[in-house]
C-alpha cells in the first residue's frame, strides 16, 4: 500500500480554526461598519428635519406678524372711518370735497406742527448748551482777572476768540428767534449761523489777560502793555507773560508795535524805531521798570 493510501486510511486531519476564526473577524467588523453608516445616515436625517422645522417656523411667524399688522391696519381704517361718519351723521361735518380737503390739510398741519416742536425742542437743548459753554468760559476768565489783579493791580481787557465766537453765535441766535416769517435775510443769517457753529467747534479754550500802563519817552505817550496768556479754561495761573509797547497814532507816533519778548530776554530793536528819535537803551529800562511781570 502507497504512503498517500496509508494516510487516507489513517484519516489524519488538518486544524482549520485560525481561518475560521479570521472569518468571522471580518463578518464582525462588517457588521460594524454597516451599523455605523447606517447611524450616520439616520443623524443626517434627523438633522435636516430639524432645519426644516426651524425654516417652517421662521417662515410662519414671519406670515403671522403680516396678518397681525393688516388686521391693526384694517382696524385703524375702520375706527376712523366711523368716526368720520359720526361726524357727518351728527351735522357737524358736511360730506364735500372742500371739507375733505380741509381735513386732509388738518392732518398735515398736525404733522407740521408735531415736525416744528421737536425742532424747538432741539433747538432749545443746544442753546442751553451754548449757555452753559459762554457761561462757564466767561466765568473762569472773570476769575483769572480777579486773581491776577491782586498780584499786577488793574486789568485793562481780555481776549478771547472762542468767547468772541459764542458771543457772536448767540447774537445771530437772538436775531433768528425774532424773525418769525421765513426769508432771504433768515436764510443768510441761518448760514452764517451754521459756519460759526462749525467753526467753534475747532477752536480752543485760550484767552488772554491784558494790563495797560501808560507812560511819556521823548514827550511821547506810548501805552506799556503786558500781555498773560492762559491756554485752556484748565489753566489757573499763565503759561507765559509777555510785554509790547504800542504805539499809537492818536499819541503821535505812527509805529508797529515793539515786542520786548518775556522777562530776561533780549528783543529785536529796528532801526524805524531810532529814526523816531528812540534807543534801544531807553525800552530795556521801560521792560525793566513797566512791564508787570509776575515772579
Amino acid at each position: 500500500m502507497s504512503d498517500v493510501t496509508e494516510r487516507l486510511t489513517k484519516g489524519e486531519e488538518n486544524d482549520y480554526h485560525p481561518v475560521n476564526q479570521y472569518i468571522d473577524e471580518q463578518s464582525k467588523l462588517r457588521r460594524a461598519r454597516s451599523f455605523w453608516i447606517r447611524a450616520k445616515s439616520w443623524a443626517l436625517i434627523l438633522i435636516a428635519i430639524g432645519i426644516l422645522v426651524l425654516l417652517l417656523a421662521w417662515a410662519y411667524s414671519l406670515l403671522d406678524r403680516y396678518y397681525v399688522l393688516k388686521r391693526v391696519s384694517s382696524v385703524q381704517e375702520r375706527v376712523i372711518e366711523e368716526r368720520v361718519n359720526k361726524a357727518i351723521d351728527g351735522g357737524t361735518f358736511s360730506k364735500t370735497r372742500e371739507n375733505f380737503s380741509n381735513l386732509g390739510k388738518s392732518v398735515e398741519a398736525l404733522e407740521a406742527k408735531e415736525e416744528a416742536e421737536k425742532k424747538l425742542a432741539s433747538e432749545k437743548e443746544k442753546n442751553q448748551e451754548l449757555e452753559a459753554e459762554l457761561n462757564q468760559l466767561s466765568n473762569k476768565i472773570l476769575n483769572s482777572k480777579n486773581e491776577l489783579e491782586k498780584t499786577v493791580g488793574e486789568v485793562k481787557s481780555v481776549e478771547s476768540e472762542k468767547l468772541s465766537l459764542l458771543n457772536q453765535i448767540d447774537g445771530l441766535k437772538s436775531q433768528l428767534n425774532k424773525m418769525k416769517e421765513e426769508s432771504d435775510e433768515k436764510d443768510k443769517i441761518f448760514k452764517e449761523l451754521e459756519k460759526l457753529q462749525e467753526k467753534n467747534k475747532n477752536i480752543k479754550n485760550d484767552y488772554y489777560i491784558f494790563s495797560e500802563e501808560r507812560i511819556k519817552i521823548n514827550n511821547k505817550e506810548i501805552r506799556v502793555m503786558t500781555r498773560f496768556s492762559f491756554m485752556g479754561t484748565d489753566s489757573s495761573s499763565p503759561s507765559s507773560v509777555d510785554c509790547y509797547v504800542d504805539f499809537e497814532p492818536s499819541f503821535g507816533v505812527n509805529l508797529a508795535d515793539l515786542e520786548m519778548g518775556q522777562k530776561g530776554k533780549d528783543f529785536s530793536f529796528n532801526k524805524i524805531y531810532s529814526e523816531q528819535g528812540f534807543s534801544k537803551d531807553q525800552f530795556k529800562k521801560v521792560k525793566q521798570e513797566n512791564c508787570r511781570f509776575i515772579n
